[in-house]
């Protein structure tokens, strides 16, 4: 393999497309071989202030910054800010092209995967660049920058069945959504001590951990029988950490856990958001979980997923606004004295795993090129 057959994976902002990206990554460097002359065949392009600037180089790849800001769902201002911005990092993006010549192009979601995707394109078309390109689409509901890069694309991969159906008629390829190799299937829940583990995702979910802190009070009398873990995010730390403390509940309270499939395997219960990398990653392990969707979620994803898996007994959708802190505790009492009931959940949710998606991915990346190749 050359050094030009590289990929390129564009993307980001939250954890949820940056880890997705990094599993395509690893896939893509463990079936490519050695390297060739020292020099990376996966880079990364994506935004200044996303969660890629910690996780990616933590992964041990160069990542290129844009400096761009979302289109969609914000302010005037907002929106003139990023139009300013926008020429910048079209510029920018065709200097990373021009200078890496990747043969693969893969664009994970977020807004920063736009301008790569849309001047590979362009360079192709003018002879610049020899490139297949590709989008992941990892939620049921396609997101605005991926409805938008659809048109431009050769290939289009999904995480969920059904989605297809929201895309132009082109080379669909349902693979799952590529989750951390860390991520296996585990054994049935342990239930002594009972354990909820609550995180909301990278950047932590105040909402949820609002709805969580009002369940307390009517859970302290169970102090004794569950063992609490809860991953707040940098800004809710001492928040959370002070209303365990008040309601005399011992928890180990964190602003970030890396550990996570360690994590999963002490959980008897999750408490979680329902982006498509949580939920890919739930039904690996095979754990259940009480789905909090974020409420302010783009075209509503979160719930639209989390209904896919409540809908066939396989999670629990629990909306935030709509949901008092004695409901919540009363549904997590109702699971600890039913242990068979998570039994059956644990069982349901396994059949939404779909191991070795990154693997499938790349593989059928690889072999369209090597296809379009043979037709000429």
């Amino acid at each position: 393999m050359s050094d030009k057959q590289g990929l390129v994976i564009a993307g980001g902002g939250t954890g949820g497309h940056v880890l997705a990206g990094i599993a395509v990554a690893d896939a893509w460097m463990k079936a490519s071989g050695p390297q060739v002359d020292g020099r990376p065949w996966v880079e990364f392009v994506g935004a200044r202030g996303g969660m890629e600037e910690r996780l990616v180089p933590k992964a041990g790849y160069a990542l290129h910054v844009l400096r761009l800001g979302s289109l969609n769902q914000v302010s005037a201002g907002r929106k003139l800010k990023t139009l300013m911005q926008l020429p910048f990092a079209l510029g920018l993006s065709v200097r990373i092209l021009l200078r890496s010549k990747p043969s693969f192009i893969l664009g994970v979601g977020g807004y920063s995967s736009g301008p790569i995707i849309l001047m590979a394109k362009v360079l192709r078309a003018l002879n610049f660049l020899d490139c297949r390109i590709a989008i992941l689409e990892q939620n049921s509901v396609p997101g605005f920058t991926n409805r938008l890069l659809s048109r431009w694309v050769d290939m289009i991969f999904t995480a969920f069945p059904g989605t297809e159906m929201r895309f132009p008629k082109k080379q669909v390829v349902l693979t799952g959504n590529p989750v951390r190799s860390a991520m296996k299937p585990l054994l049935s829940a342990e239930h002594k001590p009972f354990t909820v583990f609550v995180f909301g995702g990278s950047q932590g979910a105040m909402g949820m951990n609002t709805l969580v802190i009002n369940s307390l009070p009517f859970l302290s009398g169970l102090a004794a029988e569950v063992k609490w873990i809860h991953q707040t995010g940098e800004r809710d730390f001492d928040r959370v950490k002070q209303a365990y403390e008040k309601n005399s509940i011992s928890a180990r309270v964190e602003k970030f856990i890396d550990r996570m499939a360690e994590t999963y395997a002490e959980a008897s219960l999750l408490v979680c958001r329902a982006g498509s990398s949580t939920l890919s990653e739930v039904a690996t392990v095979g754990r259940a979980a009480l789905f909090v969707p974020l409420p302010t979620a783009a075209d509503h994803h979160q719930e639209l997923n989390a209904r896919v898996f409540s809908d066939a007994g396989a999670g629990f959708l629990v909306p935030q606004n709509s949901t008092t802190g004695e409901q919540f505790a009363n549904k997590i009492k109702d699971l600890i004295h039913h242990p068979e009931e998570l039994r059956r959940v644990e069982q349901a949710v396994q059949k939404f795993a779909m191991p070795g998606a990154a693997e499938k991915l790349v593989r059928e990346f690889q072999d369209s090129r090597l296809s379009t190749a043979l037709r000429f």
